[in-house]
């Protein structure tokens, strides 16, 4: 489960799973940009579920934090 106030870059660091940890970070550059592109967002989120729902659930929990900003 995530930490108190733990962000998307601490939980794509501490992530082992290279294949996730790609993942991820494509989701943290695509949140990055000026133009946001939701559609690239779901897509990336979609992977990930279907890679590992658990990671999924923390991440989505992360992103909703981040935009809530």
């Amino acid at each position: 489960m995530e930490e108190s106030g733990e962000t998307l870059d601490q939980y794509v660091r501490k992530m082992e799973d290279q294949e996730l940890k790609g993942l991820l970070l494509k989701l943290k550059n695509e949140l990055r940009r000026q133009d946001v592109s939701w559609d690239a967002v779901k897509l990336i989120l979609e992977s990930i579920e279907s890679k590992n729902s658990a990671v999924y659930e923390e991440v989505a929990s992360l992103v909703k934090k981040q935009e809530q900003q």
